[in-house]
């Protein structure tokens, strides 16, 4: 086994430890780290080389986990975020004060998922936080395919991948507004 290929439980560890995870979502690889880690977060802004007014996708585990970080939602909006999540929807959603400075936007918004990916799902709910999930890339460059293409390419000892595999989604996920409806990626 690679030394930087992790299983389940050392993947957890790594996010826990402050440090960027290589990890296998419904389409594409992706960088993540501890999303409440402010060094951490910012260390995928360094090694993606992207501009810090961007944000990135979270992901975590359920509705019920994300409810604590978001402004009361309506029925209808909950009900259609239950209809499609676990899924390859992220939605930009009104966050409350409990989210950390770093996180806030200038829209007031954060972009989040609960993946229906089984590797991923397993990753959260063991994690039991909200991941930052990027592609793994430089910013505006090629995706790149494969976790020993991605080591080599940033080459840091603050990163390793789960050793998992990916979804069988042909493209990124679809990311909607949920209070205006509007998609903004297709």
């Amino acid at each position: 086994m690679n030394k930087n290929s992790l299983d389940i439980s050392s993947s957890i560890n790594w996010l826990k430890s402050g440090k960027v995870l290589i990890h296998p979502t419904e389409s594409i690889w992706g960088l993540g780290c501890d999303a409440f880690n402010e060094k951490a977060f910012n260390k995928i802004f360094e090694i993606k080389k992207r501009e810090q007014h961007k944000s990135f996708i979270l992901l975590c585990r359920s509705l019920d986990f994300l409810n604590k970080y978001i402004k009361k939602i309506d029925k209808k909006d909950e009900n259609l975020l239950k209809q499609t999540w676990p899924g390859p929807v992220t939605f930009l959603i009104n966050y409350n004060k409990n989210i950390p400075n770093h996180l806030k936007t200038n829209n007031g918004k954060i972009a989040v998922r609960v993946s229906n990916h089984l590797p991923l799902k397993q990753l959260l709910e063991g994690f039991n936080g909200f991941m930052v999930s990027t592609s793994a890339n430089l910013s505006g460059q090629k995706i790149l395919d494969n976790p020993d293409d991605i080591l080599n390419f940033f080459k840091s000892h603050d990163l390793a991948y789960f050793n998992e595999i990916l979804g069988s989604n042909k493209r990124p996920s679809k990311i909607v507004d949920l209070h205006s409806k509007t998609v903004i990626r297709e």
